[in-house]
C-alpha cells in the first residue's frame, strides 16, 4: 500500500534512525517514550513532531539516555535488513504508522526480525513469498483466501491452530510465537523454524520481552550486548544454532534470568535450506566463548537451569556459584573449564542435575559433596586429571539416579555403602585407578540398569547379588549390548581374566584394553 500524502514518512524514519537503529535507547528512555506517546504528549507531520523529550527533523534528536551511533539509514547496503525493514514499514505495512504511535518501535523491529531471520524460509507462518501468495489467492488454498493467516500442528496434542504470519497486516502481537500483553511484546517462540540469519542489536530493545527461544535454527554470527538490555528477561534459550564469538558481558545485566541455555552451538554443520531450495552458506562455528563461569555469575541470583554443554568456554567455577540458591540444573559438558571444583558448589542445595564432563577440571570431587541432596544426575566424566577418592559423603546421595566418573584418574576402592544409593539406575567407573572388589551390596540397588568397571584394577569376582541383577533391571532390550561390562576377557597367555564374571555382558582384556560384546 502506499502511504497517505498527510503522513509524516521522513519523521518515521527520523525517529527510527535516531531512536531505534543498531539498538541505540536505553531501556528507561523507550519506556518513557511509549508512556508520553500514549499520554498524547506529541505532535506529528510538521517534520518537528515530539513524543516527551524526543524532538526529530532537526538532526539533534535526543531521547533520554539515548547513546548516539550515527549510523544512518543512508549509510547501510541496499540488503541490509535494517533497510529492508524500514522500506516494508514505510511503504508496504497496511497499518502505516505515524511517529506518535506508540508501537511505532515496536512495529519496526518485530519486522527487522523477521527480514533478520529470513521468514520466506520458516517451516512455519513466515512471510508469504510473492509467487506463493499470488498461488494462494488464485486457488483459494488458505483460511478465507487471506494470505496473511497459517495453520499450525500441535504436536503433542494433534490440533490444528491458526495464527497470522509475520509481516502480515496483523498487529505483531497475533504473529505466530509472539506473545503480548498490553500492546508489548513478552514472548518470542520460534524454535525448530528454519530461521536464518544472525541476532540484530535491536532485538535488545523490546523492553518487556521476558522469553526468547531460537533454538535449533540456523542462526549464526555473535550475540550482541545490546541483548543485556533486556531487564526483564527469564528464558533465553539459543541451543542448537551456530552462533560464535566471546558473550558480551551486558549478559551478566540479566539479573532476571531463570533458564540460560546456549548448548550446542559448536561443529555446528551449517547446513540451511531457504524457500527456494538453495543452500545458504554460513561461517563454521566454533562454538560461544569466554569466561561464563567467572565471578560475575553470581548476579544471576534466580537462575535455576543453566546449560552451555559443547562450545568453547573456558576459566573456571567462581566460588560465586554458591549464591544461585535456586539452580536445579547445571550442565557444562565439552567445553575447555580449567580448575578445580570449588566447594561453594555444594551450597547448591536445589541441584538435581550436574554435569561436568569432558573439561579440564582437575582436584578431587568435593568433600561435602553429600549436601546436595537432591541431586539425581552427577556426571564427571573425561576430564583426566580429576584424582583422589570418592568422598564418603557422596554416598549420602539418595536420591542419585546417574552417576558418571569414568575416563578421569579416580583411586581408591568402592565403598559397602554404596548399596544405599537405592535409586541408582547408571554406574560408570571404567578408565580409572579403582581398586579392591566389587562390593555386593550393590546388589542392593535394585533399579541398576548400567554398570561399567573395565580398565580399572577392580579384581575378584562379580558378586551373586550382582548377577541377580541381569534378572531384574540389568540386562539388554536392544539398548545397549555393554550394559554390564568388566574385565573378565581371559588373558591369551595365561588364560586367566583378571575379573571373573559369569553375567558380564562385555569383556575387556585387562592389559591391552581390547573388549569384546558376549553372546
Amino acid at each position: 500500500l502506499a502511504p497517505t500524502t498527510s503522513r509524516d514518512i521522513s519523521g518515521v524514519k527520523e525517529f527510527l534512525e535516531r531512536n531505534v537503529l543498531f539498538g541505540n535507547i536505553t531501556f528507561d528512555s523507550i519506556v518513557a517514550g511509549y508512556v508520553n506517546a500514549t499520554a498524547g504528549n506529541t505532535t506529528a507531520g510538521d517534520g518537528n513532531s515530539t513524543i516527551g523529550n524526543v524532538t526529530l527533523g532537526d538532526g539533534n534528536s535526543t531521547m533520554g539516555n539515548i547513546t548516539e551511533d550515527m549510523t544512518t539509514f543512508a549509510e547501510l547496503e541496499a540488503e541490509d535488513p535494517r533497510l529492508v525493514a524500514l522500506d516494508w514499514i514505510l511503504h508496504q505495512d497496511a497499518m502505516q504508522l505515524e511517529v506518535y504511535d506508540d508501537n511505532l518501535s515496536q512495529r519496526y523491529i518485530m519486522g527487522l526480525l523477521a527480514v533478520a531471520w529470513d521468514s520466506e524460509s520458516w517451516d512455519h507462518c513466515g512471510a508469504v513469498v510473492e509467487d506463493d501468495a499470488e498461488n494462494m489467492e488464485e486457488t483459494g488454498s488458505t483460511l478465507g483466501n487471506d494470505s496473511s493467516t497459517c495453520t499450525v500442528t500441535n504436536n503433542a496434542t494433534g490440533l490444528v491452530q491458526i495464527f497470522q504470519r509475520w509481516l502480515s497486516d496483523a498487529d505483531e502481537c497475533d504473529w505466530y510465537g509472539v506473545l503480548c500483553s498490553g500492546g508489548f511484546v513478552r514472548s518470542i517462540e520460534l524454535a525448530e523454524n528454519n530461521l536464518i540469519g544472525e541476532i540484530v542489536p535491536e532485538l535488545g530493545m523490546l523492553p518487556f520481552l521476558q522469553i526468547i527461544d531460537l533454538s535449533s535454527n540456523c542462526i549464526f554470527g555473535t550475540i550482541p550486548s545490546s541483548i543485556g538490555q533486556l531487564s526483564y528477561l527469564t528464558n533465553m534459550d539459543l541451543k542448537d544454532n551456530g552462533l560464535s564469538g566471546y558473550i558480551p558481558m551486558e549478559l551478566f545485566n540479566l539479573t532476571n534470568l531463570v533458564k540460560l541455555d546456549l548448548s550446542y552451538n559448536v561443529n555446528y554443520d551449517g547446513n540451511c535450506t531457504r524457500f527456494d531450495g538453495t543452500e545458504k552458506e554460513i561461517p563454521t562455528s566454533n562454538g560461544l566463548e569466554g569466561m561464563i563461569l567467572d565471578s560475575n555469575i553470581g548476579r544471576l541470583e534466580y537462575l535455576q537451569d543453566i546449560d552451555v554443554t559443547d562450545n568453547y568456554f573456558s576459566g573456571s567455577i567462581s566460588p560465586e556459584i554458591g549464591k544461585l540458591k535456586q539452580l536445579g540444573r547445571m550442565v557444562v559438558d565439552n567445553n575447555v573449564f580449567k580448575s578445580t571444583v570449588p566447594d561453594e558448589i555444594t551450597q547448591l542445595i536445589n541441584l538435581k542435575e550436574l554435569w561436568l564432563s569432558m573439561n579440564y577440571f582437575t582436584g578431587g570431587i568435593p568433600e561435602n559433596i553429600g549436601a546436595l541432596k537432591s541431586l539425581e544426575s552427577f556426571s564427571m566424566w573425561e576430564n583426566e586429571d580429576l584424582t583422589g577418592h570418592i568422598p564418603d559423603s557422596l554416598y549420602d546421595l539418595t536420591m542419585l539416579e546417574d552417576l558418571h566418573l569414568f575416563r578421569n584418574s579416580f583411586s581408591g576402592s568402592i565403598s559397602t555403602q554404596i548399596g544405599r544409593l537405592t535409586k541408582l539406575k547408571t554406574l560408570t567407573l571404567a578408565e580409572n585407578n579403582f581398586t579392591g572388589t566389587l562390593p555386593t551390596e550393590l546388589g542392593l540397588c535394585q533399579d541398576l540398569e548400567f554398570l561399567r568397571i573395565e580398565m580399572t584394577d577392580i579384581e575378584g569376582s562379580a558378586p551373586k547379588e550382582v548377577c541377580d541383577l541381569t534378572e531384574k533391571n540389568l540386562f539388554s532390550d536392544d539398548r545397549d549390548k555393554e550394559y554390564f561390562k568388566a574385565d573378565c576377557l581371559e588373558d591369551n597367555v595365561t588364560m586367566v581374566a583378571f575379573f571373573v564374571c559369569d553375567c558380564c555382558s562385555s569383556c575387556c582384556d585387562h592389559v591391552t584394553n581390547q573388549c569384546k560384546i558376549l553372546d
